[in-house]
């Protein structure tokens, strides 16, 4: 278990693969977490990473202003519904495609990506509600 946030910034920072793994998989009490995005925001990518990090802090790191930390949020596969509602109006393009790809997103979200400015986005969206059954001109 990852004690604190100096912990788990030295198994990130770490030269070795064995200690840098560690920092994707072991578990960490919510204070460290909260630590880390609050005050290292260097180290924001690395917690959304975390295998896990508990789904409040994820809420938190789907708003962040990086779109590579959004992403790693959009690519988790336990990501909760509601963040993947919110992700769904994202700017970005590689996490809208993300969402549009996740097979959690929900339909109100996927219908909303299809009028998304880039046709990659608006192509997961469509095969996603069509492989659902959706009719798509709701």
């Amino acid at each position: 278990m990852i004690e604190t946030a100096a912990d788990f910034v030295r198994l990130v920072e770490s030269e070795d693969p064995v200690e840098r793994r560690r920092s994707t998989c072991e578990d960490a009490p919510l204070s460290v977490w909260e630590a880390l995005v609050t005050s290292r925001p260097d180290m924001r990518f690395w917690v959304a990473n975390n295998r896990t990090v508990p789904d409040d802090i994820l809420r938190m790191l789907a708003r962040d202003n990086d779109w590579r930390v959004r992403h790693r949020v959009a690519s988790k596969m336990s990501c909760p519904i509601d963040i993947l509602e919110l992700l769904s109006v994202d700017g970005h393009d590689s996490v809208a495609s993300l969402i549009a790809g996740h097979p959690k997103t929900p339909t109100t979200a996927l219908r909303r990506l299809l009028k998304y400015p880039w046709d990659q986005v608006v192509e997961k969206a469509t095969r996603q509600l069509v492989a659902r059954g959706e009719e798509l001109n709701e």
